[in-house]
């Protein structure tokens, strides 16, 4: 099978049986997950982040006032991080975020239901759709969505980097 590409000017597409459209509106309910996923997706396990959040948590060890606690926060983050990786049930935040502005013919757009967004990217996987296809889609579907993803990473990242966010997921 050939992997198949979701082009930018696409209003909808077909995917294992199921029409598909992109809405440029997102409600409430949606947002709201769609916030929880923003740094699933910013703060993925690369190798730089595990650097920056080891070396973080080695200098609140390392100083004159040790911080055991922010370390230890910083290392259980990693860890649950490196862990969802590896799970084989896992799905990318990327596609989840995109099952919320891709509806599925029929579907309630003011409702928020996980085994809806599930069954969406099971038929988008089914139907050999390229990820890359929706990294595009969620970043130009909803109008400022681009520009608040950068600003809440660089954001999160300062305060990440300065130690302000303790709740802060890998």
């Amino acid at each position: 099978m050939e992997v198949k590409s979701i082009e930018k000017t696409q209003k909808e597409f077909m995917a294992n049986g199921h029409k598909y459209f992109l809405v440029d509106k997102i409600p409430v309910s949606r947002f709201k997950e769609y916030e929880k996923l923003v740094p699933r997706l910013t703060f993925g396990i690369g190798f730089d982040e595990i650097f920056t959040s080891l070396k973080k948590a080695y200098s609140s060890l390392n100083t004159p006032q040790p911080k055991p606690l922010d370390a230890g926060i910083i290392i259980h983050n990693l860890m649950n991080g490196i862990a969802d990786v590896n799970n084989s049930k896992r799905v990318h935040p990327a596609l989840m975020m995109a099952a919320l502005v891709i509806n599925r013919e029929g579907e309630d757009a003011t409702k928020y239901d996980e085994q809806t967004m599930l069954d969406k990217v099971n038929d988008w996987t089914v139907e050999g759709l390229d990820m890359m296809s929706f990294f595009d889609l969620s970043l130009t579907s909803i109008h400022g969505f681009r520009e608040t993803l950068v600003k809440y990473t660089q954001t999160q990242a300062e305060m990440l980097i300065k130690g302000e966010d303790k709740k802060a997921k890998v």
